[in-house]
């Protein structure tokens, strides 16, 4: 079992941090909808909606739970921050960016800020080569393809610094 050994700097979490957090969560949600709404909504009871709010008691884990079954996994952010995490949807796709090579994970980001739309106007693309973006996934391409062809042909291959070719 690993356990967190302290090396992770951050306040303790408290029934006081808890009850807040649960209480910013369910304000947050509630908006300006009365007790009753909320708690339709959230499949529990008025009580329980009124008591979370007002930091009155714990939430046991099954409201906890339900929170993000109905309100999506970040209805939970709250609650996670305590423990430095956020909530990721089991079917995201998750990388280890160590893994990723610099020059590979430079572009990333701005891939997906301007294709975030699902759509490549030209301002994307003028963003794109003015970034060099372009030229440095059609090179990847290129090395990747070479990879492959060598694999097939069963060549020996050098790896080349960077994992990309220059």
């Amino acid at each position: 079992m690993t356990v967190n050994n302290g090396s992770i700097k951050r306040r303790p979490v408290t029934q006081s941090s808890y009850r807040q957090a649960i209480a910013e969560t369910v304000r947050g949600l509630q908006e300006s909808d009365t007790d009753a709404e909320m708690a339709e909504a959230w499949g529990v009871s008025s009580a329980t909606v009124n008591n979370a709010r007002n930091q009155k008691h714990d939430l046991s884990g099954l409201p906890l739970v339900k929170l993000g079954e109905r309100f999506g996994a970040d209805a939970l952010s709250t609650v996670l921050a305590l423990i430095g995490v956020k909530p990721v949807s089991v079917d995201a796709v998750c990388v280890d960016v160590g893994a990723v090579p610099l020059k590979v994970a430079g572009i990333v980001p701005l891939l997906i800020k301007h294709l975030d739309d699902k759509e490549c106007c030209d301002d994307d693309v003028r963003a794109f080569d003015q970034a060099g973006v372009i030229d440095q996934i059609a090179e990847l391409g290129d090395y990747l393809r070479q990879r492959r062809d060598a694999l097939r042909n069963d060549v020996a291959w050098l790896p080349v610094k960077g994992g990309v070719r220059a």
